[in-house]
């Protein structure tokens, strides 16, 4: 009887690596199945429900960060706008929990998803939804880390305020304007005090000339 007692602690640690060893197997075996079969979402979904579960492999989230993040770029790859915009929201929702938001490469992804949506919009005459995409990227990357991409954020504000314009909706840009500040606490860096001028007053003319009809 004392020779079994002496062995259980032995007999428990290989119980316990042979299931950590089968869920192990499951887990990635299931995500190969569904990787080779190209269910690219599948496979990510099917990841992070294993998640909880594999805590003795501190790897598991990079690997599935990284599948969100293959996601994006092949959708953008492919033009599917849509499905890369819906799956980069799903990437940052994830990463946001994870406390890194402001991961580079995840900002530089929907730097390129909203500048195309917005491009792609433009190009089809309409240019209110276009500088919504702008906005968007606005508010992604204007305090990112990377000069380059708080670059490309204010350059998408501006855009977004030319396309108001030439929408024939300078108040909108103008309030857009106010909105930027608000929202930062602040002057919108690289915007210029003399465009806020000019924007008032087209504005003004604006509503004078819609009270004159």
């Amino acid at each position: 009887m004392r020779g079994h007692m002496r062995y259980a602690p032995v007999f428990l640690m290989l119980f316990l690596l042979i299931v950590v060893a089968a869920i192990e197997i499951t887990a990635l075996a299931g995500a190969w199945s569904l990787r080779r079969d190209s269910k690219f979402d599948q496979e990510i979904a099917w990841l992070e429900g294993w998640e909880p579960i594999r805590v003795w492999e501190p790897g598991r989230h990079r690997v599935i960060d990284g599948r969100y993040l293959e996601r994006v770029r092949d959708e953008l790859m492919a033009g599917r706008l849509d499905r890369s915009a819906q799956t980069a929201r799903l990437a940052r929702r994830r990463f946001k929990s994870q406390g890194r938001a402001n991961d580079p490469e995840l900002l530089s992804l929907g730097v390129e998803v909203c500048t195309r949506a917005a491009d792609r919009l433009e190009r089809g005459g309409r240019l209110i939804a276009a500088a919504e995409w702008n906005d968007s990227l606005f508010v992604l990357a204007v305090r990112a880390q990377e000069p380059r991409l708080r670059n490309a954020a204010t350059a998408a504000f501006m855009e977004g305020l030319d396309l108001r314009v030439r929408a024939g909706q300078p108040c909108a840009a103008l309030a857009r304007v106010s909105w930027a500040k608000r929202g930062l606490g602040g002057e919108v860096p690289g915007f210029s005090s003399l465009t806020e001028h000019e924007l008032e007053l087209r504005c003004r003319r604006s509503r004078a000339s819609s009270r004159g009809r």
